[in-house]
């Protein structure tokens, strides 16, 4: 018996799998773009009443957290762009495979 492997149900399968994480990745990435989007609107809304009030004190707390939830959002942003272009890098392979079955 020699193994021929997978066989283009299979590929097929795989190739279904791979679109599924690819959306479920892309989906994370459009929530992280929101928070990050959230906190750059918070943190622009923190620098104007740090000029209108020149008081940096009052609001220094939520100026480093919202700096540090942009950090963690374009962290996870960079994360499922270096995901999904693995992702899509295999998907290709499958396809490539796919093709060569037919």
């Amino acid at each position: 018996m020699s193994d021929a492997g997978p066989t283009i149900v299979e590929m097929l399968n795989l190739r279904l799998q791979v679109v599924q994480q690819i959306s479920a990745v892309q989906s994370r990435n459009l929530h992280n773009r929101q928070l990050g989007g959230g906190a750059e609107f918070e943190l622009h809304r923190i620098e104007l009443e740090i000029a209108a009030t020149g008081n940096a004190q009052a609001v220094a707390g939520a100026l480093e957290d919202a700096r540090e939830r942009l950090q963690r959002a374009n962290a996870e942003i960079a994360a499922c762009d270096a995901l999904c272009a693995e992702l899509e890098g295999r998907l290709e392979e499958l396809d490539r495979c796919i093709a060569a079955s037919r």
